[in-house]
């Protein structure tokens, strides 16, 4: 499993929340423009974002050598999984629960420390098992005690400093601030990929200051996220124990879900870290730089599509949820085509080292595909308040079962191991997210402890 100061909502900032004349040419063709101007706005931010992150992953891949990448991925991918387990779902409970009150201050403002206090308590209780895991794999690849301290440090910082940038960001999404959100990230972003430059240049680009110069940078965007975020909120309120326990009653159903799903994120890449070579890390860390692509989809989910699907009428979300998952499989099957078809292509991008990859790409687009379907999915389940033991249980045991049925009878050794690993496991999480809509459709949404549930007369 990524905000005004007078308080006042903006006029054109939310689609969803403005009161629009029911009816009549003018009033439907404002709609249309706002919505517009704030998928614009997304695009145009993101797609700036998206582009350097690639620039910046691409160019790592074609300046380290194939050790220097592997322990660069193997880095990155522990500070994604430890990231995400950090965060337990209490980041991404902000906005559900804040729903239409986003024009209070106070509410957002107490949602949000909620949020990071939870999240910095689970940051200290797991940084220390997160060291050693990461020592006791790096030690099988007999990599120097010096190399995985200045690999591990920074890891840790960014771990710390993610806490405010996924907090933190739901003010920006329910205010439709998005230029907002977007303009430090892409500033940064270009700030990083200059010093990487000049690094390589000067002989001093390598693993440990590939990753340094990452966390500096999640470092200060979550610093900036953290000012602008006590602008557009209320952070009087101190005492967040009532919220706090709110929160965790609210994700409490999705938690094994959530810890499973962190440790699944780079499940491949730990696997072939364990039972592989260097050389097999360095490849599947390199041909995740594919799937980055997909982040842009996985964005908009969180940014336009949550924020959408929560506020909706319960008559329009079936036909609306229907819709998008069916426009996203239709949109992504010449995308696979293409990459079976021509994976030469994608693979020049990486450079030489890893032109021998080419009976994998086509699968590994397949199994990002299917795995965006499913975070799809979860998101809109997530947005209605479908959450429930029944579907977290189910999940959990059919990707073990595949995995371990998996690892038993082909293992994970090689890279197209770990791809087709990947690709098995994407279609449990569809199947599983598929069994959470239709319950969800059937029961309606969960009621929380004060007798708060989804307000199906909240205007779509």
């Amino acid at each position: 499993m990524q905000m005004k100061a007078s308080g006042s909502p903006d006029p054109v900032a939310d689609p969803a929340t403005v009161s629009l004349p029911p009816a009549g040419e003018h009033g439907r063709g404002a709609r249309w423009r706002r919505i517009l101007r704030t998928v614009g706005h997304f695009f145009v931010g993101y797609g700036a974002l998206q582009a350097i992150n690639v620039v910046v992953g691409l160019f790592l891949v074609r300046a380290l050598s194939i050790e220097a990448y592997a322990q660069f991925g193997l880095a990155t991918g522990f500070q994604i999984t430890a990231s995400n387990l950090m965060d337990l779902g209490f980041a991404s409970t902000v906005i559900p629960l804040v729903g239409d009150r986003f024009n209070d201050r106070a509410v957002v403002g107490t949602y949000v420390q909620a949020a990071r206090r939870l999240r910095t308590r689970a940051f200290l209780i797991l940084a220390p098992f997160t060291t050693v895991a990461f020592v006791a794999i790096a030690w099988k690849h007999h990599w120097s005690w010096t190399l995985q301290v200045l690999l591990i440090l920074p890891v840790l910082l960014a771990l710390y400093s993610s806490g405010n940038v996924s907090c933190c960001s739901a003010p920006f999404f329910l205010q439709r601030r998005l230029r907002e959100y977007y303009a430090p990230q892409t500033l940064s972003g270009l700030v990083r990929l200059v010093m990487y430059v000049i690094l390589r240049i000067v002989g001093g680009l390598n693993a440990w200051t590939a990753t340094a110069l990452s966390a500096l940078n999640i470092t200060y965007i979550g610093a900036a996220f953290a000012r602008k975020c006590r602008s557009w909120t209320d952070w009087t309120q101190r005492d967040t124990h009532a919220t706090q326990r709110e929160i965790v009653h609210y994700v409490l159903p999705a938690l094994p879900a959530l810890i499973f799903g962190a440790l699944q994120a780079q499940i491949s890449l730990f696997l072939i870290s364990i039972f592989g070579q260097t050389t097999g890390i360095a490849q599947v860390a390199a041909l995740n730089r594919i799937a980055q692509v997909f982040l842009v989809l996985q964005a908009f989910n969180v940014a336009i599509v949550e924020p959408y699907i929560a506020r909706l009428r319960r008559e329009r979300v079936l036909l609306v949820y229907l819709g998008l998952i069916v426009l996203v499989s239709v949109c992504f099957v010449p995308v696979v085509l293409l990459s079976f078809t021509f994976p030469g292509a994608i693979l020049w991008l990486l450079g030489s080292k890893y032109e021998g990859l080419g009976d994998v790409v086509g699968w590994l687009v397949l199994a990002s595909c299917i795995n965006y379907v499913a975070t799809l999915a979860w998101i809109m389940n997530r947005a209605r308040k479908w959450i429930f033991w029944s579907g977290t249980i189910l999940e959990i045991v059919l990707v073990l079962a595949v995995q371990i049925g998996f690892l038993i009878v082909v293992g994970v050794r090689t890279t197209r191991e770990a791809v087709m690993f990947t690709l098995a496991s994407s279609c449990c999480l569809v199947a599983a997210h598929a069994y959470n809509a239709v319950y969800g459709f059937l029961r309606g949404p969960r009621v929380l402890p004060g007798g708060q549930a989804l307000d199906d007369a909240t205007a779509g």
